[in-house]
């Protein structure tokens, strides 16, 4: 069995679902597209506790690293006076002379880049409590079969010409769910595509507001290698499993990218 990772590149919940309203709508305001003219993938914004005024782009690292150049796009959603949303793609920049302006975590496929700048529209972006560490999972009561819901961007695809992310839902294939340490990601029951890369996994929090609890990075496929006298091929058959890393990478990777020593987007 192989696992791909879900950035799309071209030339090749327990919650209850009935309660499924605000806390995902929360989830989906924070939820954007980040894309490139090869390469597509999902992120979240995020800020932290005043007195700190950035926002912070979190994605997995593979996204940016494989993002050519120097700038990429958010796809951003500005309000109308009717209610509708307007789509407005917004660039900004990831590298600067070819050094990445992101934070990479040390050994986890997840990347946080700070901006500098405020975005042209307002955005809303998940606060940072809402990011699960250990203490929040386990008070959640999650476990194997437990539901989910995913927001992401698969295989380009958005909801609406605003922009907006499509929602799923899934649950935890894999045990033990803990400890986050010891168990790094795990997976998640739901048909997984390229782009869905950086993707929010998360449920209801006790406090009927959004509780990420991990990000998408790979889809899991058994290959299958076909050989007659005139020909060899590799089928690729999914599974239907996507890999999720645990929240916890990203908060981690979040107060790095705070501090004043690593590189902001400037």
């Amino acid at each position: 069995m192989k696992q791909a990772i879900l950035t799309l590149f071209f030339g090749i919940i327990g919650c209850a679902i009935a309660t499924a309203g605000d806390f995902a709508t929360e989830m989906l305001d924070a939820t954007f597209k980040l894309f490139h003219v090869n390469s597509t993938g999902t992120c979240v914004l995020v800020r932290r506790e005043a007195p700190d005024q950035s926002l912070y782009v979190v994605t997995a690292a593979h996204v940016l690293e494989r993002t050519k150049g120097d700038t990429a796009i958010v796809v951003l959603r500005e309000r109308r006076e009717d209610g509708s949303f307007q789509r407005r793609d917004h660039t900004i920049p990831i590298r600067r002379e070819g050094k990445p302006l992101w934070v990479r975590h040390a050994t986890e496929d997840t990347a946080v880049l700070r901006l500098a700048e405020a975005p042209p529209v307002p955005v809303s972006a998940l606060p940072l409590a809402a990011i699960a560490d250990e203490a929040q999972l386990i008070a959640s009561g999650l476990h194997i079969c437990s539901p989910l819901f995913v927001l992401t961007y698969p295989q380009r695809f958005e909801g609406n010409a605003a922009g907006f992310a499509v929602a799923r839902q899934g649950i935890i294939a894999s045990h033990p769910f803990l400890p986050v340490q010891r168990h790094h990601t795990f997976f998640a029951d739901f048909t997984t595509f390229a782009g869905d890369s950086g993707g929010p996994v998360f449920v209801a929090g006790k406090d009927a507001h959004p509780l990420l609890v991990g990000i998408v990075l790979a889809q899991s496929r058994h290959d299958e290698r076909v050989k007659t006298e005139y020909e060899e091929r590799v089928l690729h058959h999914p599974l239907g499993l996507g890999t999720v890393l645990h929240a916890q990478f990203v908060r981690d990777t979040i107060e790095r990218a705070a501090k004043p020593t690593d590189s902001p987007s400037r």
